[in-house]
C-alpha cells in the first residue's frame, strides 16, 4: 500500500460532496416538490430538461466500476478496450432512434409492462425478478468499489466507507425522488470530470508529456487497436467490442428500468433523444479518458509493477495507489479524485434504488398481489421501499467483496441477467409470431445457459489461457527475494492441469455473453412458438411491434419514409377517418348509418393492428330508420 495518507483538505472535499448530495435530497424532497406522488417520485412529474437528464443517464452506469476497472483493464490487457467507447455511442444512438420512442408511447411506470401486454403476466414477473436481482448485485459492486479504494489508499475502515456512502445515497434518493437523483447526478458528473482531468494532467506532467507516455506504453505492448481475431475466446477484439460491446450496452440503455425511467422524465420525445445524444458523446469521452489513464499507469510503473511486487491486493487498486503516490503532495487533489469515485457510486446506487422501488411496487405489489394504490399512497410506499433496498444493498456488499476484478465481474454478471432480458424484448418487438410460451421457455433456457457458462468460467479460470500482457519489476528497489521467486515461478513455470472438455465454452470472452443470451432467446422462442400455435397478425397490437419499414425509418429523414412506404397506410387511413368524421359532423344532423360506423371501425382497427381482424358490428350501434 502507498505510505501517503489523505490530508484534512481531502477529507473536507469528501464531506462537502456527501453533504451537497444530501442537501439536494432535502431541497427537492421538502421544498421544491409540489406533491408527494408516485409520478413525482419515480418520473419527476415528467418535466425534466434534456441536459440534466442526459448527464444523469451518463453517470448512472458509467460509475466507479468504469473509473476503477477501465484503467486496470488497459494496464493489464492494452488499449483494445478503447473500442468500448464507440460501442457505447452505437448503443445510445440505437436506443434513441428505435426503442426509446416506443417506450415513451406506453403510459406505464415499469418498462416490463410491455411484456405483460405483448406476452403475459408470467413473462413480465420472471423478467422483473431477474432485473431486481441483477440491480441489487450491481449496486453492491458499485458500493464496494470506492470503499475498496479508500481502505487501500487512505487506511480507512472499508465498512465505514460502505455505510457512509450507502446511508447518504439512500437518504437523498428516498427523500427527494427522481428529481433529486437527477440533479445530484449533474453535480456528480461535474466532479467525475474534474477528477479524471486532474489525474490525466498530473500524470502527464510526471511522465514528461504525451510523446514519452505513449512511447513507453508502446514498447510494453499496451498500444493495440488491430486485434481482429474471430476466435470468440480472445478477450478483446474489434468484433467482440464493437458487436458484443454494443449489444451489451444496448441491453442497459434500451431495456433497463433505470434508464427507461429517465426517458420518461423528459418533457418530450425530442428532448429524450437529445439526452441520449448527450449520453453518447459523454460516455465515449469517459471511457477514452479512463482508458488513457490506464496508459499513463503503465508508463509510470513500466519497470516496477506494484501488483506483481505485492503492493496491491487486487489490480483494481492500482489507480488509487497511483493517485496517493503522485498526487499526495498536492493537497486537495487526492480528495478530488476520491470524490470522483464517490460520485460514480452515488449516482448509480441512487438510480438503482429509485428504479427498483418502482418495479417492485408496480410489477410485484400491484400486479402479482393485485393491490390497487392511489398515486399518493404509492409515492409513500416507494420511499419506504427505497430505504429498505438501501439497507439490503449495504448487506450485499459483503458478498460481492469476494468476486475479484470489478469490471470483469460486473460485465459478466450483467451479461448473464440482462442478455436474456434484452432477448425477450427483441423477440417481442421484431417477431410478431412469437407467443408467451416461446418467450418464457426462451428466457429460462437462455438464463440457464448463461449461468452455466458463467459458473464454469469461474470454476475453471485457473485452466484458461493467461492472456495478460507482461509486467516488470526489474527496477523495483524494495523488491524482496520471495517476491522475485514468486514472480519468476508464476511467469516461467507452466502449470499442468487436467483439461476440462468444456474449457473452450467456458473460455468465451465475457463480451459475448449478452449476444449469446439474446440469440438463444430468439432461436428457442421462435421454435417453441411455432410448435405451440404462433400468433396470427390480427392477434397482436401493432403498437407492440417494430416492423422492418419502421426500423428503416428510424434512421432516415421523415421525407424519405414515404419511399419505403413507412406509415403510408396509417396516414391514408387516418386521413380517411378524419374526412368521414367531417362529412358526418357537417351533415344536417342525420343519424349515421351502420355501414358508416362499420367502415370507420375497420379503419381504426387497421391503424392499430398489424392486420385487420374480422369486424363484427355490434348490435348496439345505432342504425338509421
Amino acid at each position: 500500500m502507498a505510505s501517503n495518507r489523505l490530508s484534512v483538505v481531502d477529507y473536507v472535499i469528501l464531506v462537502i460532496l456527501l453533504l451537497s448530495s444530501a442537501i439536494i435530497g432535502v431541497i427537492f424532497g421538502f421544498f421544491k416538490s409540489s406533491k408527494n406522488s408516485a409520478k413525482e417520485f419515480l418520473l419527476a412529474n415528467g418535466d425534466m430538461g434534456a441536459l440534466p437528464t442526459g448527464l444523469s443517464i451518463l453517470v448512472s452506469f458509467l460509475s466507479a466500476v468504469t473509473l476503477l476497472g477501465t484503467p486496470s483493464e488497459v494496464y493489464m490487457f492494452g488499449t483494445m478496450y478503447f473500442y468500448e467507447g464507440i460501442a457505447l455511442m452505437i448503443a445510445s444512438l440505437v436506443t434513441a432512434l428505435v426503442f426509446m420512442p416506443k417506450f415513451r408511447e406506453m403510459q406505464c411506470t415499469s418498462v416490463y409492462e410491455y411484456l405483460d401486454q405483448r406476452f403475459d403476466r408470467t413473462v413480465r414477473l420472471c423478467v422483473s425478478f431477474s432485473f431486481s436481482l441483477i440491480m441489487l448485485i450491481y449496486m453492491a459492486i458499485v458500493l464496494y468499489g470506492p470503499a475498496l479504494a479508500l481502505s487501500q489508499t487512505a487506511g480507512l475502515n472499508i465498512w465505514l466507507c460502505v455505510i457512509s456512502i450507502g446511508v447518504i445515497c439512500t437518504f437523498y434518493s428516498s427523500v427527494g425522488g427522481m428529481r433529486a437523483v437527477i440533479w445530484a447526478d449533474v453535480l456528480q458528473a461535474i466532479v467525475m470530470a474534474i477528477g479524471l482531468l486532474a489525474v490525466i494532467i498530473q500524470g502527464l506532467i510526471s511522465l514528461g508529456g504525451f510523446k514519452r507516455t505513449f512511447s513507453i506504453a508502446s514498447r510494453g505492448g499496451r498500444i493495440e487497436f488491430d486485434s481482429v481475431s474471430i476466435d470468440p475466446r480472445t478477450r478483446h477484439t474489434v468484433w467482440s467490442l464493437l458487436i458484443g460491446g454494443s449489444i451489451n450496452a444496448l441491453a442497459t440503455y434500451g431495456f433497463n428500468q433505470a434508464q427507461v425511467q429517465r426517458y420518461k422524465c423528459i418533457r418530450s420525445t425530442r428532448g429524450a433523444k437529445q439526452a441520449l445524444f448527450i449520453n453518447a458523446v459523454g460516455s465515449a469521452l469517459i471511457v477514452f479518458a479512463s482508458g488513457f489513464i490506464g496508459v499513463i499507469l503503465y508508463a509510470y510503473y513500466a519497470d516496477c509493477d506494484p501488483y506483481t511486487n505485492k503492493k496491491l491486493g487486487e489490480i483494481d487498486e492500482i489507480l488509487p495507489y497511483f493517485v496517493m503516490e503522485v498526487l499526495s503532495n498536492k493537497k486537495g487533489l487526492p480528495g478530488v479524485f476520491l470524490a470522483c469515485i464517490f460520485s460514480g457510486s452515488l449516482s448509480t446506487i441512487s438510480s438503482g434504488l429509485n428504479s427498483l422501488a418502482g418495479v417492485l411496487i408496480d410489477d410485484v405489489y400491484k400486479r402479482l398481489l393485485g393491490r390497487q394504490l392511489t398515486d399518493q399512497r404509492q409515492g409513500v410506499i416507494c420511499k419506504i421501499v427505497s430505504v429498505l433496498l438501501g439497507v439490503l444493498v449495504i448487506l450485499l456488499t459483503y458478498v460481492v467483496s469476494y468476486l475479484g476484478s470489478i469490471l470483469n465481474a460486473t460485465l459478466s454478471l450483467f451479461g448473464v441477467f440482462e442478455g436474456p432480458i434484452m432477448g425477450v424484448f427483441v423477440l417481442g418487438f421484431f417477431f410478431p409470431q412469437a407467443n408467451r410460451r416461446g418467450a418464457l421457455v426462451g428466457f429460462c433456457l437462455s438464463l440457464a445457459l448463461e449461468f452455466w457458462i458463467f459458473l464454469g468460467a469461474q470454476i475453471t479460470k485457473n485452466q484458461m489461457k493467461n492472456v495478460r500482457l507482461p509486467l516488470s519489476i526489474a527496477n523495483c528497489s524494495d523488491m524482496t527475494n520471495s517476491t522475485l521467486a514468486n514472480w519468476t515461478t508464476s511467469t516461467l513455470v507452466p502449470t499442468f492441469l487436467k483439461r476440462n472438455p468444456l474449457i473452450d465454452l467456458y473460455s468465451v470472452s465475457y463480451m459475448w455473453y449478452t449476444p449469446i443470451a439474446v440469440a438463444t432467446v430468439i432461436i428457442v422462442g421462435i421454435i417453441v412458438s411455432y410448435l405451440t400455435h404462433p400468433l396470427q397478425p390480427h392477434e397482436i397490437d401493432r403498437k407492440l411491434i417494430i416492423s422492418v419499414s419502421d426500423l428503416c425509418c428510424c434512421f432516415l429523414p421523415k421525407r424519405w419514409c414515404g419511399w419505403f412506404r413507412c406509415d403510408a397506410d396509417d396516414e391514408r387511413d387516418t386521413n380517411e377517418i378524419e374526412m368521414m368524421t367531417h362529412d358526418t359532423s357537417s351533415s344536417d344532423h342525420t343519424t349515421p348509418t351502420a355501414s358508416t360506423f362499420d367502415k370507420k371501425f375497420k379503419l381504426v382497427i387497421k391503424s392499430n393492428m398489424v392486420a385487420p381482424a374480422p369486424i363484427v358490428v355490434s348490435s348496439s350501434i345505432p342504425v338509421a330508420n
